[in-house]
């Protein structure tokens, strides 16, 4: 077993090291069959073995046409329960049709194949003569030789036959490859007994289910010449910015002859090349921003003919960028004598590090505070603060100015106002003027007639007072907001959408109407209206205002269905009774 599993080693890795890939345009193969016949009885399942040969074409790397002829030979089958038969028995097999391949082009390439064609069988068997009732005449078809002791008895049969299958190929060499197993199903359509005529069903043609394995060798012809040398190159990193070098170049050879040493010589189209083999480094600390090649050339002194390849490698110096800076004031309106919170982040694009800071302001003073390095090189976060006393009412400007190590800068201007002091003001608030349930169980967000007839009268405040604004204020309960995700939102947008365009045609503008939702639950299902005068300010706590653009497309408020789980969808329906 050993012996064997070493010769297996032996001939794949004299396969894995073969020449050049090629595709041969004829293949010519031979070599051992075994068949294992299913005779569909009453003839018991025999074995044979023989010998196999075949002619395949091939038309591309996918598909080739195959001619097959082979034959086996069997001394003994039984018949039921009964002693075992030692016939002279040889079935010769005709196949023709498409074989497809896998990998053609490599070395180990399997294969299917579907071939059609006729199976020919021959049987012959010796009876005693004193076992022959005198008198007896053999079945049509039958050929009888008389001898001293025996009689001989000989019959054909002709029948379909086909060949369902596959196998591997491991190729050795460009003209030589072995194919370790060639399995097949091959089915056959003749009479058990092989003698024509017999009288009942017990002979009846039938198909037989049968295995074959073939084994052997296959002589490839024609197909690509050896191919010349080749090589590719490739570099890393193939974009960096001048102070990240050096690039390094490698080079990668095939088809040469392994036996032989190869000279290489580098060079390239920017910065110093320092080549070693088939590796490279290139300077780039002196390129300006471009793109550059590195370029190798491997020959073997030995050969006279295709003995070189050249490759090469493209890399791209890039324009090396300052520093990002954005920056902010908060607050951005203030009065004289408020400080300004100056926000600055920064980053650099090519990770360089931050070297200084730098603040001014137009007016005031400022101070700067902390600096936090972020979790790249060249990003940070730094505050200042702006000291506006005595300052006189108007805009200011604060300038952060940044530089990096390899001293390119960026600036950002922060711009804040100085207000003078207001005079002081009275503050109105909103009153509530109304409200509506929503009592709709179906479609939760849906104005009904009673709402719509609260909406009519809020209309009509409105349109009263023009000056004013409304706010609308959703709620939900909790197992709604469940149900339906945004509910509230969607019962104050559509009582809006009523009073703006509904069918009372009530035509309020959409811009003195406010929509906001409540954050509190189990408060009711319902919208409030809260009418806020001119120069009135809204204060109602725990709402927000809506983003009306992100309301889906049905704002009815219908709970969406549950879809049945996987396992109730793909269960089988219940046997008819």
């Amino acid at each position: 077993m050993n012996k064997r599993i070493a010769s297996v080693a032996v001939v794949l890795l004299f396969a894995i090291c073969s020449v050049a890939q090629d595709i041969p345009k004829a293949e010519v193969y031979g070599g051992y069959t075994f068949v294992r016949f299913n005779a569909n009885g009453p003839v018991n399942a025999f074995t044979a073995n023989g010998g196999v040969g075949s002619f395949q074409f091939n038309f591309n790397k996918w598909v080739g046409i195959v001619g097959e002829l082979g034959g086996v030979h069997n001394s003994a089958l039984s018949i039921g329960s009964s002693r075992t038969l030692t016939p002279d028995q040889t079935a010769f097999t005709y196949l023709f049709g498409p074989r497809v391949f896998f990998n053609k082009a490599g070395v180990v390439s399997p294969f299917l194949e579907f071939l059609a064609g006729g199976f020919h069988n021959s049987r012959s068997f010796s009876v005693p003569n004193s076992l022959i009732p005198p008198g007896a005449v053999a079945p049509p078809g039958v050929t009888v030789t008389p001898g001293a002791t025996s009689t001989k008895f000989a019959s054909t049969q002709n029948a379909a036959a086909l060949a369902v299958g596959g196998g591997i190929d491991i190729r050795l060499s460009r003209l030589i490859s072995f194919r370790p197993v060639q399995l097949d199903y091959l089915p056959t359509h003749f009479s058990p007994f092989n003698i024509p005529g017999v009288p009942g069903t017990i002979n009846n043609a039938k198909w037989q289910q049968n295995l074959r394995y073939s084994t052997g060798l296959s002589f490839r012809y024609g197909g690509a010449t050896p191919p010349p040398p080749k090589a590719s190159c490739s570099a890393t990193p193939t974009e960096l910015l001048p102070w990240e070098g050096p690039v390094k170049a490698s080079m990668q050879t095939a088809d040469f002859n392994p036996k032989h040493t190869l000279t290489y010589a580098w060079n390239g189209t920017g910065g110093q090349v320092q080549g070693d083999n088939t590796s490279a480094t290139v300077d780039t600390s002196t390129l300006a921003p471009g793109s550059y090649t590195v370029t190798a050339n491997a020959t073997d002194p030995k050969e006279k003919k295709m003995n070189s390849a050249s490759c090469s490698a493209s890399f791209t110096v890039k324009q090396p960028r300052p520093p990002e800076v954005a920056c902010s004031a908060s607050p951005t309106t203030v009065h004289p004598g408020d400080p300004i919170t100056i926000s600055a982040q920064g980053s650099s694009p090519d990770a360089s590090r931050i070297e200084k800071r730098n603040f001014s302001a137009s007016a005031g003073a400022v101070t700067e505070g902390s600096t936090t390095a972020g979790s790249q090189p060249g990003q940070f976060s730094s505050t200042a603060t702006l000291d506006t006393s005595n300052v006189p009412p108007g805009p200011v400007n604060v300038t952060i100015g940044v530089t990096d190590v390899h001293g390119l800068s960026g600036t950002c201007v922060a711009t804040a106002n100085v207000e003078a002091l207001p005079a002081p003001v009275t503050v109105v608030s909103e009153s509530l003027i109304s409200d509506c349930d929503f009592k709709n169980q179906k479609k939760l967000a849906r104005i009904d007639n009673e709402c719509k007839a609260v909406l009519d009268e809020v209309a009509l405040r409105l349109q009263h007072e023009p000056n004013g604004k409304l706010v609308v204020v959703g709620y939900a309960q909790e197992v709604e907001e469940v149900q339906v995700n945004n509910v509230e939102s969607l019962r104050a947008y559509n009582a809006k959408s009523y009073l703006t365009g509904g069918e009372a045609k009530q035509q309020i503008d959409a811009s003195r109407i406010e929509v906001r939702k409540s954050d509190a639950r189990d408060t009711g299902s319902k919208a409030q209206f809260y009418f806020v005068p001119e120069g009135g300010t809204f204060t109602v706590k725990e709402t927000t205002i809506v983003d009306e653009s992100s309301l889906p497309a049905d704002k009815t408020g219908a709970p969406k269905k549950q879809k049945a789980s996987r396992q109730q969808a793909a269960a089988p329906a219940p046997p008819a009774e």
